[in-house]
């Protein structure tokens, strides 16, 4: 095999997966793994053939597309440049010594080195991509693995393969935690406060700076009185705002294709009207349908990515950290450690405060299970904390 090790996947923006499959002929020999059963459900006549079949089962969802092309390019770079076999001949021992290997891609000068993109300007191959950044952690081997399960699984059920060398992780670490840990990642209000306050004198110098600030702001407001996660926000646009019997709700498709209805409290309907108004939307309520990207890029037609939103939002944060550094250090450095999903848990934190129930707030944040919403309850502790704290023993003497 070649030294320099050279993207196989390819994923084209219409949506197209293409494989460069001249280093796969070298090894598509039929595996030991290969189902001889007749009674096969995918035309597949090579493992190339079968993993662009699995692929392109995640086409109406282009996130999980790229994550599963990741990680199953991986492996089988790692098939070709290290044992010289094909997905159908890995074994058990072969899985084993793979997640060792991503502990620690070896030799790292073939394997790891900055992030690139694997295409250059001219549509050639970039000779300075890499398949790792560097080794992965626990968490990230374990998400790969996750991959890696449901694609030899997939192949199982297909009858492309007699069985999967991937198994679940047998030895479990006993958890030293008795209960899940409360959510602590929430903002209080006084902090959400400081960074609108200092969104609102921020100087503007630049052409962009006025669109960028009031954008900001509108994101900001969106995610803590709505609840959404980023990549719902991302993925959704403003005609799905829609009016029943005089009341607004998000009507969004969440996590895991479920679909829900967010009630829509005033002071969300005030700042999407105020930033329909600043940006020179023809009306402040959204049309029917409307198809303005609910967080939009300059041109008001397309919507930012998720990644680009948390920047945004982390800029913010930075704004007001820096605006209370000196009065509250403690805040201000919570401020810095911010990153847009903290508004979606002061979402959760505040709609129980206010009393909404438990099933409420599981229903508006699209908690598949009521014990992630309990996971809030610090919200109750001020009360405690208030009720404890006159406890003392000072002048208490013995009668």
């Amino acid at each position: 095999m070649q030294d320099n090790i050279r993207p196989l996947l390819q994923i084209a923006p219409t949506g197209e997966i293409l494989i460069h499959d001249e280093p796969l002929a070298q090894i598509n020999q039929r595996g030991y793994n290969r189902s001889t059963n007749s009674l096969k459900l995918m035309k597949a006549a090579s493992d190339a053939e079968a993993l662009l079949t699995f692929l392109n089962e995640y086409q109406d969802s282009p996130k999980t597309l790229l994550l599963y092309a990741k990680e199953i390019e991986r492996l089988l770079l790692w098939c070709l440049h290290v044992h010289q076999i094909s997905l159908s001949d890995l074994t058990r021992e072969h899985i084993i010594e793979y997640q060792n290997f991503l502990l620690n891609p070896q030799p790292a000068k073939l394997w790891c080195g900055a992030k690139v993109s694997r295409l250059q300007k001219d549509g050639s191959i970039n000779p300075a991509w890499k398949p790792f950044f560097k080794s992965l952690t626990d968490a990230s081997i374990k998400k790969s693995f996750k991959v890696l399960g449901s694609f030899f699984n997939y192949l199982v059920e297909m009858h492309y393969l007699r069985g999967t060398p991937v198994t679940l992780n047998r030895r479990r670490k006993k958890s030293k935690r008795t209960q899940p840990r409360l959510v602590e990642r929430y903002l209080e209000m006084d902090e959400l406060n400081a960074v609108l306050d200092a969104l609102e004198s921020y100087p503007l110098q630049r052409p962009n700076d006025k669109f960028r600030v009031i954008r900001a702001r509108y994101m900001i407001l969106l995610l803590f009185y709505s609840g959404m996660r980023i990549a719902e926000a991302a993925n959704h646009t403003m005609g799905h705002f829609i009016q029943r019997d005089g009341d607004w709700f998000l009507s969004i498709i969440g996590k895991g294709k479920k679909p829900r209805d967010i009630p829509a409290p005033d002071a969300l309907l005030t700042a999407l009207a105020s930033f329909r108004n600043a940006i020179d939307l023809p009306s402040p309520e959204p049309t029917f349908k409307e198809q303005t990207p609910l967080i939009p890029s300059m041109n008001l037609k397309h919507t930012l990515q998720v990644r680009r939103i948390d920047e945004i939002i982390k800029w913010a944060f930075s704004l007001g950290a820096a605006a209370i550094e000196s009065k509250s250090p403690h805040k201000a450095s919570k401020l810095k450690q911010a990153s847009a999903h903290w508004l979606r848990h002061s979402y959760v934190t505040y709609l129980l405060d206010n009393g909404a129930s438990l099933k409420d707030a599981q229903e508006n944040a699209g908690h598949s299970n009521v014990s992630t919403t309990m996971l809030y309850r610090h919200v109750s502790q001020t009360n405690r904390h208030a009720a404890t704290r006159a406890l003392s023993i000072q002048n208490e003497k013995i009668k």
